[in-house]
């Protein structure tokens, strides 16, 4: 028996790369599995690939930025298996471009399939799951949203839009964390580093190769999809509200913002001169270098 079965998951973006991987491994442990992606003849392949294996699988075909669309792949898990359980938040689009250079249509594209269409999703996994609950129909319930580096902690030199929307999936992560604990709703995210076409793509590199799940390669999207595995389990039931960097094998807990040094003016209001000295002197005292700030990316 494997980790999910009679579990059905949807994984969005599952026609490639940490989508994929994400795919073949839930349905490797039994669950029944929702291929959405953008891409018919991607998600066919996996699709095919999970049933060629002795797996469960349906194909579910559409852009994920479009409301409806998030709600018809909940349909879809229903009509096809009649229940959900895992909700796996993949689709990603990306454009690199200093902010300067930025069009309205790459900021609208990335708000709409990275933000828009991770929360969509989770609205109506949640609507579904949160009456299932009140009708008495208890398990475990859990979502995996994809966030990434560029966002949490951020500051990646031109991919400044991608990281909002990413981090802007942390926060919601969190947000969502606390309000679907009522519920029994897990909710956690992943920064994920693995080979990807839409990465190399990005940054102008040749597209990976296929991987397998034996591969050893430290950027290989399976080591993303094992952690993945266990997040959706009901062994990580007990995890809500979290954030894990996954590096190859290495797995990191990263924290949400927290307080840094603080500085207060008892002689009366701040003025330029006095805050520019509290700064230097106790907020950032301790910067080597003196007054040289390192930035990220």
């Amino acid at each position: 028996m494997g980790a999910f079965e009679n579990k059905v998951a949807i994984i969005t973006g599952a026609g490639d790369g940490i989508g994929r991987a994400e795919a073949l491994a839930l349905a490797a442990q039994g669950a029944a599995v929702v291929v959405n992606d953008i891409a018919p003849a991607a998600a066919d392949s996996v699709a095919a690939e999970i049933v060629a294996a002795g797996g469960r699988a349906v194909v579910h075909c559409g852009d994920v930025s479009d409301w409806k669309t998030t709600a018809d792949l909940v349909a879809h898990a229903l009509d096809e298996f009649g229940w959900l359980d895992i909700v796996v938040t993949n689709a990603g689009i990306v454009r690199r471009s200093p902010i300067a250079r930025v069009t309205e249509r790459d900021l609208d594209q990335q708000f709409a399939v990275l933000f828009k269409g991770t929360f969509g999703l989770i609205r109506h996994a949640a609507a579904y799951w949160q009456g299932e609950h009140e009708a008495g129909h208890h398990g475990h319930r859990t979502i995996v949203a994809t966030s990434s580096s560029a966002g949490v902690p951020g500051g990646v030199q031109e991919f400044s839009v991608y990281g909002a929307m990413k981090s802007g999936i942390a926060a919601l992560t969190l947000g969502a964390a606390l309000e679907f604990r009522s519920f029994g709703v897990t909710v956690n995210a992943i920064l994920p580093h693995a080979a990807t076409r839409m990465d190399a793509a990005a940054k102008g590199l040749p597209a990976p190769g296929p991987f397998s799940a034996g591969d050893a390669s430290p950027e290989n999207p399976f080591h993303v999809a094992n952690v993945v595995s266990y997040l959706a389990s009901e062994q990580a039931s007990w995890l809500s509200g979290q954030v894990f960097e996954v590096t190859g094998t290495e797995v990191r807990r990263w924290l949400p913002w927290s307080p840094g040094a603080s500085v207060s003016n008892g002689a009366g209001p701040w003025t330029i001169d006095a805050l520019d000295g509290a700064m230097a002197t106790s907020i950032y005292g301790t910067l080597p270098g003196g007054r040289v700030i390192p930035l990220a990316g």
